[in-house]
């Protein structure tokens, strides 16, 4: 017999919470022995490119250069949800520097 598993996604509120613990209490009352896995969010270089707006071409170069540090699933690239938010920020901060040599700042 598979498991019972609770699978919760999105924000940490507070109906996230109570799932997770009715989980484990139910579990806990017939003696079975939980086991929380967290797992980040993942995501192929066309939905980082569609995330961040570039080319998934550039997203794959930055892979490849190592600015954005992804896996390979098979024969797949996967990237992290926080090597996506890093790769985010640094568009922005290249940006906001490049705005401000423009206005001499």
């Amino acid at each position: 017999m598979p498991p019972e598993m609770v699978t919760v996604n999105g924000a940490y509120d507070s109906d996230c919470a109570r799932a997770v613990w009715d989980f484990i209490r139910r579990q806990a009352d017939q003696g079975r022995t939980v086991q929380v896995v967290g797992r980040e969010a993942t995501y192929s270089p066309a939905e980082v490119a569609n995330l961040v707006g570039v080319s998934r071409p550039t997203v794959q170069r930055r892979i490849e250069d190592g600015t954005i540090k992804a896996v390979r699933r098979g024969s797949r690239w996967r990237v992290p949800e926080g090597e996506v938010d890093k790769y985010r920020l640094a568009l922005a901060d290249q940006m906001a520097q490049m705005i401000a040599d423009d206005l001499d700042f």
